[in-house]
């Protein structure tokens, strides 16, 4: 990046809450790990504030910063396969967006059909599968809903209690 390190503007991320966080400060060096890992990032359901996103970083970084992007972004192999956009994807965003539960459609692993009403936490990608963290409102208990199985999506009121999902969740079961 040259010797001269230059600060980029602060760039104030879009809230998921009603609270509003501070703006941030990043160095070049952190703006383009930021877009560089924007730009490796595969589709999935935060894609248009993750490209919003990166269109501020970029903005922030000038032309100098771009090519630096570009170049380190050239040079990353990342997974093929985003988490596919379902009609259940959009409803989803908005109850992590709103903090209310949804009701889906599922089916597990045996085949089995079930209507849950679920906490929408996260999303995860593990064992070459995309799964939604989701606290299960009916079995009281946090669950891995893998993503290609969810069906029907609808929100409900029901507010989301807010749960730290790394801590909560456990790895998906081997059957998942």
């Amino acid at each position: 990046m040259g010797s001269a390190r230059s600060r980029p503007e602060p760039v104030t991320a879009a809230p998921v809450s009603a609270v509003e966080p501070p703006p941030i400060t990043l160095t070049e060096e952190q703006a383009a790990a930021v877009a560089v890992a924007l730009v490796a990032l595969p589709p999935g359901p935060l894609s248009g504030p993750a490209q919003a996103a990166l269109h501020e970083v970029l903005t922030a970084l000038g032309p100098a910063g771009q090519d630096r992007v570009a170049e380190l972004a050239a040079r990353l192999w990342s997974r093929p396969d985003g988490l596919p956009r379902t009609p259940a994807t959009p409803v989803i965003e908005e109850a992590m967006h709103e903090g209310v539960a949804v009701a889906v459609d599922y089916v597990n692993a045996a085949g089995r059909a079930s209507h849950r009403r679920i906490e929408p936490h996260a999303f995860a990608y593990a064992r070459g599968n995309w799964y939604l963290m989701a606290w299960c409102l009916d079995k009281d208990a946090p669950r891995w809903f893998r993503w290609d199985r969810i069906g029907h999506a609808e929100l409900t009121t029901t507010p989301v209690q807010w749960r730290e999902a790394f801590s909560v969740f456990p790895a998906p079961s081997p059957r998942a």
